[in-house]
């Protein structure tokens, strides 16, 4: 971790990173970070003798494979987000003796936010 906070520190003080990004921004400083750590990454490789165009060619090869992780894992936090939804309207509905239940407001945005968690899992 000391690693990695020595490149975010690094990445907050480095100038622009030349991509019309507004020096200094969360973004131009997030950017920064990613292109100091994918450098680092790259060296790490090039040093135990890996050819950067066959790592390419294989990341390509498995890129179904990663969309297909990504994809899960990302359904699998929306079911997060609907179950607490969930939790949070079933407890305003059926709670009505618990003065501390949620209030209208609260159901509201649940609701909403539940309705986009459940387009994101069923309708995509």
């Amino acid at each position: 971790m000391g690693f990695l906070n020595y490149l975010w520190r690094l990445a907050r003080f480095w100038p622009d990173p030349g991509m019309g990004l507004r020096p200094g921004s969360g973004v131009a400083v997030f950017v920064t970070f990613l292109i100091l750590l994918f450098t680092c990454i790259g060296i790490v490789l090039v040093i135990l003798g890996f050819d950067l165009n066959r790592v390419d060619v294989w990341l390509d090869a498995h890129g179904g494979l990663f969309d297909l992780i990504g994809t899960v894992l990302f359904k699998a936090l929306l079911a997060f987000v609907l179950l607490v939804c969930a939790i949070l309207v079933a407890g305003a509905l059926f709670d009505r003796s618990n003065p501390e239940r949620p209030g209208i407001v609260s159901v509201l945005v649940a609701l909403l936010i539940g309705y986009f968690a459940w387009v994101g899992i069923f309708l995509e």
